[in-house]
């Protein structure tokens, strides 16, 4: 059972208005040329991830319900398309929560081994060991025989090894955490990256934490958010965490109104002039993608990339490279052939199955074209809007086109 969700937005209407570029043209390269005075006053066009309420842009709904979250819910769900936040969102919140938390940011390779996930703990507690030195001493006696780990307090370091007591147990490390005494947020940003470790029940192992560790408190990020409701099993009446009480906070898109207001700020602030019209094309191209917008920002600010197109050619590459590579992690060409259907804008699905036909030669099962839809839109990259299918990211859109 699920608690009401915070962000929710209306549908949105894919943008029409982008600037003139052709399927075949790559990005130019980057020569950063920053002037002085500018790396100390950019904030909100900082590429960074924010730690500080001031340099986050205006979410305050959501950094209100997601604090509020981390101070009582035992189980927090942080979901929203990629580039709209969540990880400056979780950061911000952490730091104003007032509360001891372990951060875990576990993007991982495509053939997560054990080694992997103890180094992902083990740079997270150490890092926790750093910011909480009044905590230092109880963390390490806490840590005191766990296998897999050494813990050390000068300077603070937590590395893994391979001698004496064997490896990590993630149960036992939640365990000791809970017997600290005083409630700890565990962070896990991009969650449903966990998979990735099929050889570990992640969704046992929360479960296990939510039902008899009361000071474990989980947060866990996904912008794919469909995979990481499947890899939790939350809908799942044979998974381990169905039914379990959670709150969920959703990033969104900003508004036209909003996402101009942004620009207008991030350029005040770093005492740059743009031109008004060039602002509002911005604007409409990027469709409230915060991420973008403060790309588009930061290239022009300190790149001298003046040309909205330059801008979009550049972010269009790196987003080119992320299909590609979530492409090859699919194993399959006809999810190529579904973006390159939807790059023009939005199609029923009857028009993505005959272009999914034509690409093979033969006719579809409805439930195979059904499947590979539905992995798309589980994955963030697609979304349904009206009974119609588009893809969710208009940089992914652009970038779609040169699949």
């Amino acid at each position: 059972m699920s608690c009401p969700s915070v962000g929710d937005k209306p549908d949105a209407d894919p943008k029409a208005g982008w600037p003139t570029l052709h399927a075949t043209e790559e990005a130019k390269p980057i020569t950063l040329g920053v002037p002085q005075n500018v790396w100390g006053t950019l904030t909100l066009f900082s590429p960074e991830p924010k730690t500080r309420r001031q340099d986050l842009y205006d979410f305050n709904r959501e950094l209100s319900a997601l604090i509020t979250a981390l101070r009582a819910e035992r189980l927090t769900l942080v979901t929203g398309l990629r580039r709209t936040g969540k990880t400056s969102l979780l950061r911000v919140a952490l730091g104003e929560a007032g509360v001891t938390y372990l951060y875990v940011d576990v993007r991982l390779s495509l053939y997560a081994g054990y080694r992997d996930i103890a180094e992902v703990f083990a740079r997270s507690l150490e890092d926790l060991l750093r910011r909480e030195s009044s905590l230092a001493d109880r963390l390490r006696e806490a840590l005191r025989g766990l296998g897999g780990l050494e813990v050390s307090l000068g300077p603070p370091s937590v590395r893994v090894t391979f001698r004496g007591r064997g490896r990590l147990s993630l149960s036992d490390l939640f365990t000791r955490l809970n017997d600290l005494g005083e409630p700890i947020v565990v962070a896990v940003d991009e969650a449903q990256e966990l998979r990735k470790a099929n050889w570990l029940r992640f969704d046992r192992l929360f479960a296990y934490a939510y039902d008899n560790l009361p000071n474990v408190r989980l947060v866990l990020t996904g912008s794919q958010f469909g995979l990481l409701y499947d890899f939790l099993g939350l809908e799942d009446p044979r998974a381990p965490l169905f039914g379990r009480a959670f709150r969920e906070v959703r990033t969104r898109r900003l508004s036209p109104d909003e996402a101009l207001d942004f620009l207008e700020r991030g350029f005040s602030e770093a005492g740059v002039r743009c031109p008004g019209d060039l602002m509002e094309k911005a604007v409409d191209a990027l469709d409230g993608i915060i991420g973008w917008l403060t790309y588009f920002g930061h290239l022009y600010v300190t790149g001298g990339l003046r040309d909205l197109e330059d801008v979009v050619r550049a972010a269009s590459s790196l987003a080119l490279e992320e299909l590609r590579d979530l492409i090859s992690s699919l194993r399959s060409p006809r999810y190529a052939v579904i973006l390159r259907a939807l790059a023009g804008g939005r199609a029923p699905w009857a028009a993505i199955r005959r272009r999914l036909e034509d690409y093979e030669g033969r006719g579809l099962n409805p439930a195979t074209v059904s499947q590979l839809i539905g992995t798309l839109v589980k994955l963030g990259v697609v979304e349904e809007v009206n009974g119609e299918y588009a893809i969710a990211d208009p940089v992914y859109r652009l970038a779609a086109s040169r699949l």
